[in-house]
């Protein structure tokens, strides 16, 4: 089955990255072999069932499989390196089938030169796998020849009177349609949450404006105080089912001053009204509860140690820098790095800029999250956009 479009080609890809699920990869496997197991979808959707060549124990895997010429086949989306190919070989084939009745069955591995067109069935009929094949569903088959190598293709050969292992009964029966029922609401519930999160639109991060900066006008040295325009904020990840996306706070509630003599930075101190903070337009008390905002209503970034601008940014250049400062948040003071692209604009520099913030280090308490079965990581980033004008 294919998830799109809750997770993109490259997130599915990076569940895999190392030739084995992450943990939301075997999470969301181990919910497709349970409902794969049901029996309530088209044959060609399985739970593989094969004995773990290093623990001895059954290992579960849930299957698309492509239909060939009146015969079943399963191909490998990651190839020779994918866990249950290693599985099978070690089994000499022995496996077990099940869509909604285990049936015990032998696989026996195609040889190279006859995989190509079963390749090229097998991505037009399991979608959620194209994402990690280097071709597409439409490519001609010289280029599905071009990769047989790498993707074991297995003949499905069932036993000649394939029987279920269980004779169902009617209580049976009726058990069966209660889980397919409480399954299918489970899924629905799945897939709503994971569209909602993933299909809320988050703030992109702060950045420098975008188009061309005027030339520079007037000298660079001097002190410079936050201007309006400017933004501050948060970005948090979040989850829910395991979909994820981002909480973004913003507020323009944000002063400061950055002095510069010469072509050097030598201050710089910028306080954030956190009791201004908005989440999606609207004041979040979960976040004024963890930072406390009551009693610790501002944070305050320090520069701690000069950070050389040089002559290119002077005359107009963007540049990127990283600056020694201190965050005081939550009535605690830490040392952190900055990290920061700058430009000069006509009359005005604009910055901005990103910094990490674990929230254990600074006493904040962690969100609880938003939304059904929903929470956020333990850390953050706070970001910002200063427009600085000359004083």
């Amino acid at each position: 089955m294919h998830l799109w479009p809750l997770y993109s080609p490259a997130e599915l890809r990076a569940m895999y990255a190392t030739g084995r699920g992450d943990a939301t990869g075997r999470r969301l496997a181990r919910r497709w072999a349970a409902i794969f197991g049901l029996g309530v979808l088209p044959r060609r959707w399985v739970t593989l069932e094969v004995t773990g060549r290093k623990s001895g124990r059954p290992t579960r895997f849930p299957l698309g499989m492509a239909d060939w010429h009146g015969r079943w086949y399963l191909v490998p989306m990651l190839g020779a390196r994918c866990n249950w190919v290693q599985n099978v070989r070690a089994a000499d084939g022995q496996v077990t089938l099940d869509n909604g009745h285990a049936v015990g069955c032998r696989l026996v591995e195609v040889p190279a030169g006859e995989r190509a067109p079963i390749i090229r069935r097998y991505l037009q009929k399991v979608p959620g796998a194209r994402p990690h094949l280097p071709v597409g569903p439409g490519a001609p088959i010289t280029e599905f020849e071009r990769i047989a190598a790498d993707y074991p293709v297995f003949l499905v050969v069932p036993p000649r009177r394939a029987r279920r292992l269980r004779a169902p009964t009617t209580r049976r029966r009726w058990w069966r349609w209660i889980a397919v029922s409480v399954a299918a609401i489970g899924l629905l519930i799945f897939a709503a949450v994971g569209a909602f999160v993933k299909l809320q639109p988050a703030a992109a991060p702060l950045r420098l404006p975008s188009g061309p900066a005027s030339a520079p006008a007037g000298p660079l040295a001097g002190t410079w105080r936050v201007a309006a325009g400017s933004l501050a904020g948060f970005r948090v990840r979040e989850s829910a089912l395991g979909f994820g996306n981002y909480t973004v706070g913003r507020t323009a509630g944000i002063t400061g001053v950055a002095v510069v003599a010469g072509d050097t930075l030598t201050s710089a101190t910028m306080r954030v009204d956190l009791a201004t903070i908005r989440v999606g337009g609207k004041a979040e008390p979960q976040f004024a509860a963890s930072l406390d905002t009551g009693a610790h209503p501002v944070a305050v970034i320090t520069l701690t140690h000069p950070v050389v601008l040089n002559l290119q940014f002077a005359t107009g250049a963007t540049m990127t820098f990283r600056a020694a400062a201190e965050l005081t948040v939550n009535g605690g003071s830490h040392p952190v790095v900055v990290t920061f692209s700058a430009r000069r604009d006509g009359i005005l520099v604009q910055a901005a800029g990103s910094l990490p913030v674990v929230f254990a280090t600074w006493g904040i308490r962690q969100p609880r999250g938003f939304g059904f079965l929903g929470s956020l990581a333990s850390h953050g980033i706070a970001e910002f956009l200063l427009i600085l004008r000359r004083s």
